[in-house]
């Protein structure tokens, strides 16, 4: 007999994979001979979720589908399957895995905007917002809390698309009260287009929540302490009730912050020399509170209520010596000097809000009215006490009584509507503000225990301003090229008076802001983003108030009345290679550039620190940014950022254009430890760089953290440590040889942080931000 061997002709079986409608990469596809379930292959999905196996005609077969985060699928194959579409359903039990080992890519960059996914950073959770903008690549944070974008504190900040608009300070006290566990994404708009206000010269940050749609309940509960100098603790409690159509929102916080910054400066002045040294402490009892809710009217209608209200019961008491010393740099007098402040603010936001959802298409109309009340009431002190040489009392014991009220009331309506169309989009949009602050602050002189009304330092000031605007933008692709174009006109209307001191301008002025954004793809892999934009600046309220905050009896700040708006071009180039590695380059050209200013009377011998109009400033940027996973539990993500910045400033002969190129680097490390514990490592090391007429030096600091969930995730511990090296310095010096002068502060910025936060139910879903534009220039 023969013994013959019969092989089945083999057969092609294709098919793709997805999951929500989305194809799904690298899921794990295994091949079984049936009926033995003998495993003869194993392979991955393609990046369209595609895969392919040859068989053999006669054979029965069995795929399995796995993927972290979705159910396994099974389905047999035979010699009549040629090809397959697996639709793979979600994990309800690892959904916090998928976000974990699914996460998007850390960065992307897109018609302008820079995007960080930081949902998943180990130092989110028991974090404050504040916090995670230090650790932002591109964006700093001094030492006052103020945001630095691309050189320069004119940037604005959004909440979920929502403008912020605090002042620097109140902006920074507001961050530091909300939950970093909240954010899932901050992204840096260095070319706003259009539909954004066009206040802003370096940009815009928007900071985006995490939301879910599901009925139910959730409720954060957190608790932090930090020790440093002292011993300071937070507490929080956020949580929403969100049934078929209403989502009910709410919140309330307390935060118990107190800083300490060692304060020294060196002045030259007419053969003289100006020693301070001295400490400014402060503290704060922060209590902010928030609720609304957000109805469904219909299918197409929603309608949405929200108040948002914080209490900051700020002081500070701070002491210093000015030692003054001749050209023989020997010692002439002393001053000491206590200066005391007590400042409660109080800050109320009402937003009313209403979508309306013409068609299915798409069409979408929005309406927002905002109004804003902001009260602060400072009193205070400052005494000083002058001594000679040999430490014996001259001159008396004086002091001035400060009495500094201040109200802003803010009413704004915007309109916008979208109108999509087969290939392009259509956006436009109305708005009008009305901003009015009042300052009527009063200075009085103690002297031999009578008090008397010092006019000279007092003043009143009044401050209207109307600013209406209205746009227009277009968006589409064509062939394979995303692009949008825009146009924003605002009409501005002020009147600046300060009434004592007979000081008001009046200013009525059109300005027309166009935009444009383009995105190329070049193939899978590379991608060009081009994007420009014109913006202006308008000055904060406080840098136009004239009133008087001093250090000592010859040095303080004052605003300037006569500052105008600044103007700008900004454009970006960038160039992305797999989504993850990114270069792009930035200029800006700015008008009228606002930054930090210097004089001294050689009469009073008074320092006064002020902000004032610089005729331009140009800024050229190249950022890289380049991640490296260097092991399976070790990544690295470094952002090198090269900078080239001009501008003029006052010399005694004339004016001198400066220029300064500088680099900015920061390296975030991730560590994915065994019990599932992350570790997070930032270092940040800036060279110096320009800073109005100051040289800033350079920064250096290191800061980590570690996060571990407990019971099924309900419960994240973190501990924290920030500025390890202590060497978080902020100090610099005066290019100007109108007024040699510098200056170094330290800050107790080594700090050890633990903190816990509990959740119950499930995701916290806030309620939509609605911010306006004007809070920025409070």
């Amino acid at each position: 007999m023969l013994a013959l061997q019969v092989h089945g002709q083999d057969m092609p079986l294709k098919g793709q994979v997805t999951g929500q409608g989305t194809p799904l990469s690298g899921v794990t596809i295994r091949l079984y001979l049936l009926p033995d379930t003998l495993l003869l292959k194993q392979i991955t999905s393609d990046f369209q979720g595609g895969f392919s196996f040859s068989l053999q005609e006669r054979q029965h077969y069995q795929l399995r589908f796995t993927a972290v985060g979705y159910q396994p699928d099974v389905r047999e194959v035979n010699k009549l399957t040629s090809a397959l579409k697996v639709a793979l359903k979600p994990s309800v039990t690892k959904l916090g895995e998928v976000i974990v080992s699914s996460s998007p890519s850390a960065i992307s960059v897109r018609q302008g905007k820079l995007s960080y996914n930081v949902e998943q950073s180990a130092g989110a959770t028991g974090s404050n917002v504040l916090e995670l903008l230090r650790r932002t690549p591109g964006v700093n944070v001094d030492q006052d809390g103020n945001i630095v974008l691309k050189g320069s504190p004119a940037v604005n900040v959004m909440l979920d698309g929502r403008m912020t608009y605090l002042s620097g300070q109140q902006l920074s006290r507001l961050l530091e009260g909300m939950n970093a566990g909240t954010v899932s994404k901050i992204e840096v708009i260095t070319t706003p287009s259009a539909q954004f206000d066009a206040a802003g010269n370096a940009g815009i940050i928007n900071i985006l929540s995490r939301r879910t749609g599901k009925a139910g309940y959730a409720l954060n509960i957190s608790s932090g302490m930090t020790v440093s100098r002292y011993l300071l603790h937070s507490e929080s409690m956020n949580g929403n009730i969100r049934t078929g159509k209403v989502n009910f929102f709410g919140g309330f916080g307390y935060n118990h912050r107190r800083r300490f910054l060692e304060e020294t400066s060196t002045q030259l002045s007419g053969g003289s020399t100006f020693l301070r040294d001295g400490i400014n402490p402060n503290q704060s009892h922060f209590y902010s509170y928030s609720g609304g809710a957000d109805i469904s009217l219909s299918s197409r209608q929603q309608l949405g209520f929200s108040y948002t209200g914080t209490t900051d019961d700020w002081s500070k008491d701070a002491t210093g010596t000015l030692t003054k010393l001749n050209n023989a740099n020997q010692v002439t007098s002393r001053v000491q000097s206590h200066d005391y402040a007590k400042e409660p603010f109080y800050n109320n936001i009402v937003n009313l809000n209403y979508q309306f959802k013409i068609d299915t298409t798409g069409k979408v109309l929005n309406a927002d009215a905002n109004y804003i009340g902001y009260r602060n009431f400072s009193d205070g002190y400052l005494n000083s006490n002058s001594y000679d040489p040999q430490g014996n009392l001259i001159g008396g014991f004086q002091q001035l009584n400060f009495h500094q009220p201040g109200k802003i009331h803010i009413l704004s309506f915007k309109t916008d509507m979208v109108l999509p169309f087969k290939t392009w989009i259509y956006k436009a949009g109305l708005k009008y503000a009305a901003i009015a602050t009042d300052n009527n602050f009063r200075y009085d002189s103690l002297a031999n225990g009578i008090s008397t009304y010092a006019p000279s330092l007092s003043d009143h000031f009044q401050y209207h301003e109307r600013i209406a605007a209205a746009y227009t933008t277009v968006s589409g692709k064509w062939n394979g090229t995303d692009w949008e174009a825009g146009l924003r006109a605002e009409q501005t209307n002020l009147d600046a008076n300060a009434i004592a001191a007979g000081q008001r301008n009046t200013a009525s002025y059109l300005n027309w802001f166009p935009s444009l954004a383009i995105t190329q793809k070049l193939d899978k892999n590379q991608q060009l983003d081009l994007s420009i934009s014109r913006r202006i600046n308008r000055p904060n309220y406080a840098h136009l108030n004239p009133v008087r905050y001093y250090t000592d009896k010859y040095a303080l700040y004052q605003g300037n009345p006569r500052l105008v708006a600044e103007t700008s071009w900004l454009s970006q180039l960038s160039y992305t290679w797999k989504g993850r590695y990114i270069a792009s380059l930035n200029y800006n050209h700015s008008v009228h550039f606002i930054g930090r200013t210097a004089t001294f009377n050689p009469v009073s011998q008074l320092l006064t620190l002020s902000n004032g109009n610089f005729p331009y400033r140009d800024r050229l940027e190249l950022q890289l940014i380049v991640p490296v996973k260097l092991a399976a539990f070790w990544e690295v993500q470094t952002t090198t950022t090269f900078s080239y910045t001009a501008y003029p400033i006052a010399q005694l002969e004339g004016p001198l254009t400066v220029t300064k190129k500088a680099v900015d680097l920061f390296v975030n490390q991730t560590f994915r430890l065994p019990a599932r514990i992350n570790f997070e490592l930032q270092t940040r090391y800036t060279s110096p760089d320009l800073n109005g007429i100051y040289m800033s030096r350079y920064y250096f600091t290191m800061d980590g953290g570690c996060k571990k969930s407990f019971l099924n995730n309900k419960l994240d511990a973190r501990l924290a440590f920030a500025d390890l090296f202590h060497t978080g310095w902020y100090w610099g010096y005066s290019l100007s040889d109108t007024l040699p002068y510098s200056y170094k502060n330290t800050p107790d910025s080594r700090r050890l942080s633990f903190s816990l936060v509990y959740h119950l139910g499930g995701k916290l879903t806030p309620g939509k931000t609605h911010r306006t534009e004007e809070q920025d220039r409070l």
